[in-house]
């Protein structure tokens, strides 16, 4: 056998040991990530569960850029992140998540008030009350004006912004709040949630 034809049998051999390989390990999608992630999630893996979704969320982030997989992967890493406690590196997702909603959606839209929402939950629970605050305040504002004083979800907003009232020792203002909640509830027949 001459030199020429052994080569092209090891060029040919080694091709289609890649194509059999690359056949039965496929590469790694956005969708396979995330499944992967969801799974350790529900089996309280969560370091696994992290790394998928810091896999999805870095393919989200390629061009060419789907938002939803975008707002999907962000907003699974920020809960990982808050399950784990891992509240400074939740802090960084859920403004990148803020950020993201602003510009799809508008500074006014729902979606934006619960990201709100999301972030103050996280300033809550490390002793940033003043910060949580503000943002519940704006979160709420949104909310009012979008959806209308008396909705649902502005008495879920309202729930967050008395708990947080409680912590910073304003308990009379929280009542006010929790009233106010109450009524909602009631005109929308929510008494029991």
């Amino acid at each position: 056998m001459t030199r020429t034809k052994i080569v092209a049998l090891i060029v040919a051999v080694v091709g289609s040991l890649l194509y059999v390989h690359s056949y039965l390990n496929p590469p790694e999608t956005w969708e396979s990530h995330n499944k992967k992630g969801v799974k350790a999630f529900q089996a309280s893996h969560f370091a696994e569960a992290e790394k998928h979704f810091i896999q999805a969320l870095e393919l989200a982030e390629t061009p060419p850029l789907n938002n939803d997989r975008l707002h999907f992967s962000l907003y699974q890493l920020a809960e990982i992140y808050r399950i784990q406690s891992k509240f400074a590196e939740a802090e960084l997702i859920l403004k990148q998540t803020l950020e993201v909603d602003e510009e799809l959606l508008g500074p006014e839209h729902p979606n934006v008030a619960f990201g709100l929402n999301n972030l103050a939950s996280n300033y809550r629970v490390r002793g940033r009350y003043e910060e949580a605050e503000a943002l519940l305040k704006k979160a709420l504002k949104v909310l009012e004006d979008s959806l209308g004083k008396e909705h649902a979800l502005v008495g879920n907003i309202l729930e967050h912004y008395a708990h947080l009232l409680h912590k910073m020792d304003r308990a009379e203002e929280a009542e006010k709040l929790e009233n106010r909640v109450q009524a909602i509830y009631s005109a929308q027949g929510m008494e029991n949630q």
